[in-house]
């Protein structure tokens, strides 16, 4: 059996892949959102919903009798990955790790390149003055200390919990842009302009997660763009092809 942890668009493309060539397996997801993609797919079967700690993928790896964990969460997510590296090896059990390819981006006065959240807070500070946070509902919470200083928007997903989170702190709802990318150059730069947005805050989230058509967006409109670097974790098997990742199953 097989355990995928589908956080990302590849991490559903990777489930897709090994169910239709018949693999025993299930998967897990965050939140409700998540899981309803996997319903829209015709695979609530074998979708699990939760936020699971190191002894909780430990219970799930024994009673499922998993032979193989996934870890195709965002590169982000490195809580997640750490727990369930810990909890691979406290059961003997192969942990293959997905992660995209990070992207070149270009060297510009206009790009900002920050360590870790705090930096990016420090950094927006002394910019402009209308912020687009793109970086997840989690780090709203760190940009709000800026809201009497700088007006802050956020682009989230469309969950509800997500925008009622977002206005309980006090973003207002004109504020809250509630889509489901990945964005186009035009659709960004339309955004950039229609909010009068001059900074933009990222994460460096790769291809899938549209970060070049966001920076090129805001090349173009003149913008200041901050972007968080990738934390770093040691892998023991780390891929950046779903068909490396179907393979080395296979092969297993």
């Amino acid at each position: 059996m097989i355990l995928v942890l589908s956080g990302t668009e590849e991490g559903k493309e990777i489930v897709r892949r090994l169910y239709n060539k018949g693999i025993r397996l299930i998967t897990t997801v965050a939140t409700e959102y998540g899981k309803k993609i996997f319903e829209q797919m015709g695979l609530e079967t074998i979708c699990l919903q939760g936020r699971l700690d190191v002894d909780g993928f430990t219970h799930l790896i024994i009673n499922k009798e998993i032979d193989i964990v996934i870890d195709a969460t965002h590169p982000y997510a490195i809580e997640v990955s750490q727990n369930a590296m810990d909890a691979c090896k406290r059961t003997n059990v192969r942990y293959l790790r997905f992660e995209r390819q990070e992207i070149k981006i270009p060297v510009n006065p206009l790009i900002h390149r920050v360590g870790a959240m705090s930096e990016a807070v420090d950094k927006a500070r002394g910019l402009g003055n209308k912020i687009l946070l793109t970086t997840g509902v989690s780090s709203v919470s760190r940009f709000i200390i800026l809201k009497n200083e700088k007006e802050l928007f956020v682009r989230i997903l469309p969950i509800p919990e997500h925008i009622a989170l977002c206005l309980d702190i006090g973003i207002p709802a004109t504020n809250i842009i509630a889509m489901h990318g990945p964005f186009s150059e035009d659709l960004n730069r339309a955004m950039f302009k229609q909010y009068g947005i001059n900074t933009v805050v990222t994460k460096e989230s790769g291809e899938a997660g549209g970060i070049l058509e966001k920076v090129n967006a805001a090349l173009i409109e003149g913008i200041d763009t901050i972007i968080i670097e990738r934390p770093k974790l040691e892998y023991p098997h780390k891929y950046s092809s779903i068909d490396e990742v179907v393979s080395a199953v296979k092969i297993h």
